[in-house]
């Protein structure tokens, strides 16, 4: 548990740091929000008089040093373009994106690990073969271009699947997949080398030994091993399938974080691109923290090496 916390305390200047990084470069960009929210028949005088309303005549490190004041008082602000809190929208949106992700890391894991188990055990033969050949096709394809091809054959030529929006959990099916897809062909190697190393080694052979069925040394000795390597995978590569399931919320207008930050740098709304852009990094130290706690449970002794 020492390990998660020093985690939990090093995502506290992270965020700050992005924050800060985040709001320079929205500074950097021509333009402001006024060439948004304002119809372009809009005076000078217009424009003037909004961005003295919304603060932005004022230094950037002074609203820089507001905006964080008031956001560890729990308020993100006021959306520029919408006119909507910040953090009712994001409370709107944010379980649509936890549920894709979800989804997404419990689908990939599945499949990967099933393809990668039925390789390491059929080591050299058809099965091991075919699974490496679809593994590195999937690694080829650009996951953009496969997620067309399946609103191609599932949406349009089947008509078995929606594609747009979140009515029901159908629509949650191809999102999903495709930012699963992202996931498999590592999980899915990483697996047969993990089973393949741990299946010849000395401590599994003396399990044999002993006499053990070769069914309780799989689930009791070998799996949990390579479990840890597949767990801490799928934690170092969050940060990609966050942003690989923003890329799906904004194809399939699906209703979550990923499409809201992409409207706000439109619009170029930067109390909402930040907010958005924090509750993203949040969640992903979120699923970090949690995959960190899976892999003390599967191998206590990381916590005794870390400390």
């Amino acid at each position: 548990m020492e390990l998660i916390f020093r985690r939990g305390l090093m995502a506290i200047p992270t965020l700050l740091l992005l924050s800060l990084v985040v709001f320079l470069l929205l500074e950097l960009v021509p333009g402001d929000v006024t060439t948004t929210a304002l119809d372009i028949t809009a005076s000078t005088e217009q424009a003037d008089h909004l961005r003295a309303e919304l603060g932005l005549e004022r230094p950037v490190m002074v609203r820089y040093i507001d905006y964080i004041g008031s956001l560890l008082q729990g308020n993100m602000g006021v959306s520029a373009k919408s006119g909507q809190p910040v953090i009712r929208e994001i409370g709107i949106r944010m379980p649509y994106t936890i549920l894709l992700v979800g989804a997404a890391i419990v689908l990939g894991t599945i499949i990967g690990v099933t393809l990668g188990a039925v390789a390491a055990f059929q080591q050299g033969k058809a099965a091991d073969w075919m699974v490496t050949v679809l593994v590195s096709v999937t690694t080829a394809l650009p996951i953009f271009w496969l997620a067309l091809l399946l609103v191609q054959f599932f949406a349009l030529r089947l008509r078995i699947l929606p594609v747009f929006g979140a009515d029901s959990w159908q629509h949650l099916i191809l999102p999903a997949a495709c930012t699963a897809l992202t996931l498999v062909p590592g999980i899915a190697r990483l697996t047969r080398a993990s089973l393949l190393e741990n299946i010849h080694s000395n401590h599994i052979l003396f399990a044999h030994t002993k006499g053990l069925r070769p069914r309780r040394v799989i689930w009791r000795h070998i799996t949990p091993l390579a479990a840890i390597s597949v767990v801490t995978y799928i934690g170092l590569q969050t940060v990609r399938l966050i942003s690989s399931a923003a890329v799906m919320e904004v194809l399939f207008n699906w209703p979550g974080l990923g499409g809201l930050a992409v409207r706000a740098a439109f619009d170029r709304d930067a109390t909402m691109l930040l907010g958005t852009t924090l509750v993203i990094a949040a969640l992903t130290f979120a699923i970090l923290f949690l995959l960190d706690a899976i892999v003390l449970y599967l191998d206590p002794r990381i916590s005794r090496k870390a400390i």
